[in-house]
């Protein structure tokens, strides 16, 4: 085929080339010039679609074919057109102008070559049709997370919580991927799924630092309100005696019952002191890391 391509730089444009060697009348010249100069714009697009098929351009040496061919219209371009789209794997394009060909050209001496050819790119054609329809059109994801009960979530689906032992089927491009767990960072990212092909994404989540506050210790705080109790006891028990010396001893029993007041005002002041330390003393005077949480 390669071979004919090349034997056309000489067959092509037969009929421009004719026309200029036939003898014109004087009152046709300017139809002659217009008729030479048409004749080489399409051999110089000839010569152009040439090079650039031997340069492996074959879509630029499609372009300037067709110009040749609107210029000065030949069957054989049209053979030219049909290789260089069997080179780029067009085959439906390739056998529509190799048939054009022969329906063109006027008792091809290559018919029987060029038909066998069709049957071959006619096959080749329906192959590919049916690899297109065989062809695999979404991908698969496996996730793998460092820790066990992250959340995972692709797109808009939860897919569960790890381990994840099963591969998800996803349409082909660009997926968000999210994984979550209580005491550990988010993490964000996207996966590529291609159509046909497995891809794996490994997640390491990194711990959350949380911190808790360090309470100070209430000591002075229960020592306070052991005195309030210890002096409010002391009270009932010097009220019970000044009680009992009521009948016997005035005098005595209102002594009695002045230690009472005073002890009872002791226990309430000591009550009163333990309240205001709860406050103080439970500021907090420090803080630390909560450790994430155990597997």
């Amino acid at each position: 085929m390669r071979a004919a391509l090349v034997a056309l730089v000489i067959l092509a444009l037969p009929s421009a080339l004719s026309a200029q060697e036939t003898p014109q009348p004087p009152h046709d010249a300017t139809v002659a010039e217009q008729d030479a100069d048409v004749a080489r714009r399409a051999r110089a697009a000839f010569e152009a679609g040439v090079a650039h098929f031997e340069a492996r351009r074959y879509r630029d040496a499609i372009h300037e074919f067709q110009v040749a061919a609107q210029l000065v219209p030949s069957a054989d371009l049209w053979f030219n057109v049909a290789r260089a789209h069997e080179e780029l794997g067009e085959w439906d394009q390739a056998i529509e102008h190799y048939r054009r060909y022969l329906r063109d050209r006027v008792d091809p001496p290559d018919r029987a070559q060029v038909e066998g050819h069709i049957r071959e790119l006619e096959e080749r054609a329906e192959a590919a049709r049916a690899a297109r329809l065989t062809r695999p059109t979404t991908g698969t994801l496996t996730v793998r997370v460092d820790v066990e009960g992250a959340s995972v979530r692709v797109g808009e689906r939860d897919v569960g919580q790890s381990p994840i032992g099963d591969e998800l089927p996803l349409d082909p491009g660009r997926h968000p991927l999210l994984v979550t767990r209580e005491g550990y960072l988010p993490f964000r990212s996207e996966v590529a799924i291609e159509p046909g092909l497995r891809t794996a994404a490994y997640v390491d989540l990194e711990p959350e630092t949380r911190y808790r506050a360090i309470e100070g210790e209430r000591i002075f705080t229960w020592i306070a309100w052991g005195l309030s109790a210890a002096s409010l006891g002391v009270a009932i028990g010097l009220g019970v005696e000044a009680g009992s010396r009521q009948g016997t001893d005035l005098d005595n029993a209102r002594e009695w019952s002045a230690w009472s007041d005073a002890a009872l005002g002791a226990a309430i002041g000591f009550g009163a002191l333990g309240a205001i330390l709860w406050f103080l003393e439970g500021r907090a005077v420090g803080t630390e890391v909560i450790p994430p949480p155990t597997e």
